[in-house]
């Protein structure tokens, strides 16, 4: 096996704990999943668990402080329960490529929505938030851009306020040129009024 696939199998082991687990109770049969020969598992299994299980932590905990530095509105209105999804996502996800942490970010916005939605996570409007931060992040990728989105809630307001309610809003982030700076409107429509009978 080349060092790149070495690195793989233990960027694996690092990031998800069901399989450093199973690895490190039997590193034979778990290794042959991986890939790995009889004796790339055994010279994998020298490592101290305990070692390896103290770096993973804190590789997460890094993980987690970028992605609150992406995503500090959802961060903030969610609080302990950023950091619980966070353990979950990361389980299953390992960010690649040289934006790694947007995308990380990015991925583990799709995570929330996804979870906020099937698991009725409150308050209501998270899942606008975070798809909200996500635009944004989606928006400093591209040289020129122009991305529209509607939302139930005022998005300018969501993180500042415990109660709130729907309000139809659009944002629209335009940029022209790589040069241009990103611009960013947000716009809510008024609140309508029930009509008499």
């Amino acid at each position: 096996m080349g060092l790149a696939q070495t690195q793989e199998v233990l960027a694996q082991l690092y990031t998800n704990t069901d399989l450093r687990e199973r690895f490190f109770a039997n590193p034979q049969a778990v290794g042959a999943e991986l890939g790995l020969s009889c004796d790339e598992a055994q010279n994998l299994a020298q490592l101290s668990a305990q070692e390896v299980n103290i770096f993973a932590n804190s590789l997460k905990w890094k993980r987690l402080g970028e992605v609150r530095e992406q995503l500090p509105r959802t961060a903030r209105l969610l609080g302990k329960n950023f950091t619980a999804l966070f353990w979950r996502y990361a389980q299953t996800h390992l960010p690649k490529g040289i934006k790694k942490h947007r995308e990380d970010a990015i991925a583990f916005a799709n995570f929330i929505a996804r979870v906020a939605q099937q698991e009725d996570i409150n308050p209501p409007w998270i899942g606008d938030l975070v798809r909200y931060e996500k635009t944004w992040l989606l928006a400093y990728e591209s040289s020129s851009h122009l991305s529209v989105c509607w939302f139930s809630y005022p998005i300018d307001k969501l993180a500042s306020s415990d109660t709130m309610n729907r309000q139809l809003t659009i944002a629209i982030w335009f940029q022209f040129s790589e040069r241009s700076q990103l611009r960013h409107i947000v716009r809510s429509l008024p609140p309508q009024r029930s009509l008499p009978a």
